[in-house]
């Protein structure tokens, strides 16, 4: 008797899709772009790259409101960019500082349309300075580098840059974006502690943007919860996302895949108790609140290391699972880069009401609870941020899930 694989879609990548975005804009639109994402991030930075607007909108969108500001900076024009006032919390000043000393302006503003930032740039094919070192802070955010990789790429000598000591959070998309420059025929130098890259031409090509890694962590823990066969579609084992890579850890908790023609499946999986030891997840921040959520299903304890950016993302992601985990029975305590989980006294409660903080990986991460306890998320709508059609695809998986979008 054959099995049953129940079928899951995902979104094709916003960090991709982004990439590419200011890519193709700062050299003057050479790709052909398919498959991009429909994320609420891509729309927003698309729209703000690629329409003329009076009041530029990013929303919540790190990426969305840095690139936006890193190609702005190249025009000698004076742009405002709105956001959420969360974002303008979050810390901007790495790249700001790079992008004032190649010669642009930047100020926070506020006026009767909202808040945000407003910037002069500058013309860098009329400057030298473009060409200078630039030294970068690597302890906060992987998209500063990216986005001056991607900037340098395009304009007159190019961009240095050499990192602060410290262990880089998010590497994974640094990586990502090297091979992504590289699949394109740009050339990035990498060395010891720095990067360069020098002024070259991209040119005109298709290219197809990747199904997203960071979408299928969810619905991998909700197979194990459920013992469930899944098909999920356009997943390819050399895709050059970082999340790609976090299989291994999901392997050694018991979960079994292989890669077809259509996708990657996941077969009927017995879960594997972890030690009581540490995980690093230095390098996918994005993928500890699932790790967290399924480990206490589970009923485990231990340590995650690698969760410095997780107080000023969408929301306080670190607060936000203690939180809600709390409802459960589970003790979760952090300090800057740890956190420490005991779910040994885990329980399913019948009903819950799970705050989501506007955030979308919160969000997605506890509908793995979903289908033991009945949820009622709150702000539930936050997944357009990444992924539009999550509780659908979630609810065609796993139909016995209980349920409330609020």
């Amino acid at each position: 008797m054959s099995k049953t694989y129940k079928s899951v879609t995902l979104p094709s990548s916003k960090s991709i899709s982004n990439r590419l975005l200011l890519l193709n804009k700062l050299h003057g639109g050479p790709l052909e772009l398919s498959n991009l994402s429909d994320a609420e991030d891509t729309l927003y930075l698309n729209k703000v790259l690629n329409e003329q607007q009076e009041n530029r909108y990013v929303g919540q969108g790190g990426t969305s409101l840095r690139f936006a500001m890193t190609y702005f900076s190249s025009l000698p024009i004076t742009t405002e960019i709105y956001a959420e006032s969360r974002l303008l919390q979050r810390p901007h000043h790495t790249l700001w500082n790079a992008l004032r000393a190649l010669g642009a302006d930047i100020e926070e503003f506020s006026s009767k349309n909202g808040q945000g930032y407003r910037i002069t740039g500058r013309d860098y094919q009329e400057t030298k300075t473009a060409g200078l070192t630039q030294h970068i802070d690597v302890n906060t955010s992987s998209q500063f580098i990216t986005a001056l990789l991607l900037l340098g790429s395009s304009i007159k000598e190019g961009i240095n840059l050499r990192f602060t000591e410290g262990q880089m959070v998010s590497k994974p998309y640094v990586s990502l974006t090297i091979d992504l420059m590289h699949q394109l025929g740009l050339c990035v130098n990498v060395g010891r502690n720095q990067l360069s890259i020098a002024q070259q031409d991209l040119t005109p090509q298709k290219i197809q943007v990747e199904y997203d890694w960071s979408s299928v962590y969810a619905f991998l823990g909700g197979a194990l919860l459920t013992k469930s066969a899944l098909s999920i579609s356009g997943l390819k084992r050399d895709d050059i996302q970082g999340d790609r890579k976090l299989l291994k850890v999901y392997h050694a908790m018991g979960l079994q895949y292989e890669f077809t023609a259509a996708g990657l499946r996941i077969d009927l999986s017995d879960f594997q108790s972890t030690t009581n030891g540490v995980i690093d997840m230095l390098y996918y921040p994005d993928q500890i609140m699932n790790l967290v959520v399924l480990l206490s299903a589970f009923k485990c304890q231990g340590s995650i290391r690698g969760v410095n950016t997780l107080f000023h993302k969408e929301s306080n992601r670190v607060e936000a699972l203690r939180v809600n985990l709390e409802k459960f029975g589970v003790s979760l305590t952090s300090s800057d880069s740890k956190l420490h989980f005991d779910a040994r006294r885990f329980i399913f409660p019948r009903k819950v009401s799970i705050d989501t903080f506007n955030d979308h990986r919160i969000a997605m991460a506890f509908a793995q609870l979903s289908m033991r306890s009945a949820l009622t998320l709150n702000d539930s709508q936050c997944v357009k941020k990444s992924f539009p059609d999550f509780w659908n695809q979630w609810l065609l998986a796993f139909p016995e899930s209980r349920i409330e979008l609020k």
